[in-house]
């Protein structure tokens, strides 16, 4: 009897299958058929997969995902097969990206992806997850912000993956930057070359006295009611950014969420490339491995983890 194509196989794989959306208990850990790349797909072993307020949402049924849904919206891994119209040459390499589905994403075993970054040698697979969507999000950002060498931009959440990775370009980028935090968290604040600002009432008034000269520009992270000081504190909305608050339009604000359509591996490619030489600091919480997928969801619920929380499937 001829062996069954490989195409036709059922191969399985260990995954966090969500069969009902609701608390974070209903990740769970199953079997699930691995998936197969398509055209201008790479199949990747997953070894690390960042945990996103996104994908919180995501489980609690926002979206209009439909079940059964494996979740997890970026990924890092290494390159075990790929299909048409990908070149061989790149099965063995580290890649850090986006699955191509949000139903088949990296809380597995494996995932396929069409948009992905290569992992220098040097970095780690938790700092490469815990890099996609930050990097993304923040050169984009910065870039409808249009900021300049000598401006002077204030981040909100900036001990965050996105804030974090926003003030660690804008200072690549000759950038002063006021990193807007916790009071425990104004050393690595400080670490990324920002200026640390302690959020709470008198925002304002904190950071005018930390940027006598005045202040271009602002992005807003943190999603946390900050706008209104943010628009007094530049006197209109126009040059104000929130990847995190939707009741931007109410203010006057563009919001720009990520998405399938707005994805660029770029800055990915340039962040990882940034840790490799040093001059890039991804920050690792907390890992889990995917059997406590659901306890990773309710740590990052809390607001509180101290850097990217990490799933290690």
């Amino acid at each position: 009897m001829s062996e069954q194509p490989l195409y036709t196989r059922r191969i399985i794989m260990r995954a966090a299958v969500i069969t009902s959306f609701g608390e974070p208990s209903v990740l769970r850990v199953a079997e699930a058929p691995r998936p197969v790349p398509g055209p201008g797909q790479v199949l990747a072993r997953v070894h690390a997969a960042g945990v996103n307020p996104a994908e919180i949402q995501a489980r609690a049924g926002a979206f209009g995902l439909r079940a059964p849904a494996i979740i997890g919206f970026e990924f890092a891994g290494v390159v075990e097969a790929v299909g048409p119209g990908v070149d061989e040459g790149v099965v063995g390499d580290r890649v850090a990206g986006w699955p191509d589905s949000a139903t088949q994403g990296s809380y597995a075993e494996y995932t396929v992806s069409g948009n992905f970054a290569t992992i220098p040698d040097g970095v780690s697979f938790e700092e490469a997850a815990a890099t996609v969507i930050g990097a993304d999000n923040a050169a984009r950002a910065l870039g409808l912000l249009n900021v300049r060498p000598g401006e002077t931009l204030v981040v909100t959440g900036a001990s965050g993956a996105l804030g974090g990775a926003a003030a660690q370009f804008a200072r690549q980028r000759g950038v002063t930057v006021i990193g807007v935090a916790g009071t425990a968290n104004a050393d690595f604040v400080r670490s990324l070359g920002a200026t640390p600002v302690a959020h709470g009432p008198g925002l304002v008034d904190r950071i005018r006295a930390a940027a006598p000269g005045g202040v271009d520009a602002a992005l807003d992270t943190a999603g946390k009611g900050l706008l209104p000081a943010l628009v007094e504190l530049l006197g209109g909305p126009d040059r104000i950014v929130t990847l995190a608050d939707r009741d931007a339009a109410q203010h006057g604000v563009a919001f720009s969420p990520g998405g399938s359509g707005n994805r660029e591996s770029g800055p990915v490619q340039e962040a990882l490339d940034l840790i490799a030489a040093g001059a890039w600091t991804a920050r690792i919480g907390r890992s889990f491995p995917l059997d406590e997928a659901a306890e990773a969801h309710r740590l990052v619920a809390t607001g509180h983890t101290h850097g990217k929380v990490v799933l290690l499937p």
